[in-house]
């Protein structure tokens, strides 16, 4: 009686630890998957933010440069530390290994701008649109032309190494100035 008792303990006592791990077993499992609930929502909140963050930065230099596409009417505005211009791209011709362009500065202060300067990019655009950086060339460039208040100045460009007939964009950006002056009265 006395080895039936101890052999039906230790069933029980079996059973039980198995149990217990079993119970262990599921509570460690509900836990992981909890966790990785909670993995996802944060990766899905960071992708949010991230999302949202190159948005603010890419509006916020979005009127630090000025994208010009030829054959499209109108003008871009455009941030200056002096202020406010408008800039429009104007009779695209071929000349020699590439494109001269002319572009067409408003200036919106009332002061003359002078030693106006510049980061050009122009390019071909891609078939299904958009840039094609493999393409694009760069340039800083300097104006001798004055800027008069309130009025336009055309200042013709040249840009290397694309023809006319594949030239699909200038982007004026970093615009400067060495000065300004204005009416005595």
């Amino acid at each position: 009686m006395a080895k039936v008792l101890f052999v039906l303990l230790c069933a029980v006592a079996c059973i039980f630890t198995g149990c217990a791990k079993e119970s262990r077993v599921e509570y460690v499992e509900a836990e992981i998957n909890t966790l990785r609930g909670q993995v996802d929502s944060l990766k899905a909140r960071v992708l949010k933010i991230e999302f949202e963050n190159s948005m603010n930065d890419f509006f916020k230099d979005l009127d630090k440069f000025a994208l010009l596409t030829p054959g499209a009417d109108g003008y871009s505005i455009i941030q200056t530390d002096v202020g406010r211009m408008s800039i429009s791209l104007e009779d695209v011709q071929a000349y020699a290994s590439g494109t001269r362009v002319r572009l067409q500065f408003g200036n919106l202060t009332s002061a003359t701008v002078n030693g106006l300067g510049a980061k050009l990019d122009w390019g071909r655009m891609k078939e299904q649109g958009g840039i094609d950086k493999a393409t694009e060339k760069s340039r800083e460039v300097k104006f001798t032309q004055s800027l008069r208040p309130g009025s336009w100045t055309n200042i013709q460009v040249v840009l290397e190494g694309v023809p006319p007939a594949e030239f699909g964009y200038v982007r004026i950006s970093e615009v400067t100035h060495t000065g300004i002056s204005m009416m005595k009265n």
